[in-house]
């Protein structure tokens, strides 16, 4: 499958899906609106007065990727762990009083630096499931252990959260694939005594998903965004696609409105865009939301199974590699 890698046009002019609004002021911390478009909104300003200036309980879904305080650029500098840890805990509280009960943050993060944050941040939620996001395309030229994951922080706002697992199975392994078919012990945990001729039939779909996010078919993680993906933008520390997809169509719907504080370069308003969710976003930085807004304009009128099919096939394509 092609992506594009221009605005469409039609007999030679620009076809634009949305339009910048403002005249951009670097460092501006008062949000203002930068682009805007018939899905969503990119705003540009400080992520926590954004935060604040949103009606309660008016979004289904957010995901964050924040600073994480290693100094990767001058917004991901703290003074201390400590003020770092009081910055968190600022915009986490703002992002439950926007979500609507049935929604779900994600903060993504190294394991380091959210075990400072879990705690803290779990009283705004019911509950919270630590995800690990493994890669194995990352250089490690230091003298440490070498970094192959990252993780993300799931919290919930209620018991009756949104999660769509039939949209995010994963094949079986071949041991269940080659005995498909069998019945349920009366010892099963399934079974509790009661259904010892019960047959258990594999899900059509595939297997649950589980808490580490490899893409199994031989287990095949999800990569990094790397040189000479299609998504690649100059953004340090930017996020693939196809992680965001995954998380996008566990935990929202179509026509939900899908909020990243921290977009960066825009991958999440882009896989909300791409699988017909509304999207608001901001960052602080003009140049980070003038890449998103150039990907918003790009994205493809294709179906979600598309897209679906589209990861799996990137799934086998790097699995024939290896």
């Amino acid at each position: 499958m092609t992506r594009r890698k221009e605005v469409p046009t039609f007999f030679g002019e620009v076809q634009l899906k949305g339009e910048r609004v403002n005249v951009v002021v670097e460092n501006n911390t008062n949000p203002v609106l930068f682009y805007r478009h018939e899905n969503g909104q990119l705003w540009q300003g400080d992520s926590i007065e954004w935060l604040k200036s949103l009606p309660a309980e008016s979004v289904d879904m957010i995901f964050a990727d924040p600073p994480y305080n290693i100094k990767k650029a001058n917004w991901d500098t703290f003074e201390s762990q400590e003020e770092y840890i009081k910055f968190s805990m600022l915009w986490i509280e703002q992002a439950a009083r926007v979500l609507k009960p049935v929604g779900t943050l994600f903060v993504c993060g190294f394991s380091e630096i959210l075990a400072d944050i879990k705690h803290p941040a779990s009283r705004f939620f019911k509950s919270c499931r630590w995800i690990v996001w493994h890669y194995k395309n990352k250089a490690n030229l230091g003298l440490d252990w070498g970094r192959s994951h990252e993780s993300i922080l799931h919290f919930r706002k209620s018991k009756k959260f949104t999660f769509n697992i039939d949209n995010i199975r994963i094949p079986y392994n071949e041991h269940t694939l080659k005995y498909p078919s069998h019945p349920q012990a009366e010892t099963s945990q399934y079974s509790n005594g009661k259904n010892g001729n019960h047959v258990w039939e594999p899900h059509p779909n595939g297997a649950k998903p589980k808490d580490v996010l490899e893409i199994p078919q031989d287990l095949v993680e999800i990569p990094t965004t790397c040189n000479g993906m299609h998504e690649k933008t100059p953004h340090p520390t930017q996020k693939p696609e196809e992680l965001l997809r995954k998380l996008i169509l566990a935990s929202s719907n179509v026509g939900d409105t899908v909020l990243d504080p921290f977009c960066g370069s825009g991958t999440t308003p882009v896989c909300a865009e791409q699988l017909r969710r509304k999207w608001i976003a901001c960052d602080l930085s003009p140049e980070y939301l003038d890449w998103a807004a150039d990907r918003i304009n790009r994205v493809e009128e294709w179906s979600i199974e598309k897209w679906m099919q589209y990861d799996t096939e990137n799934i086998k394509r790097r699995n024939s590699i290896r």
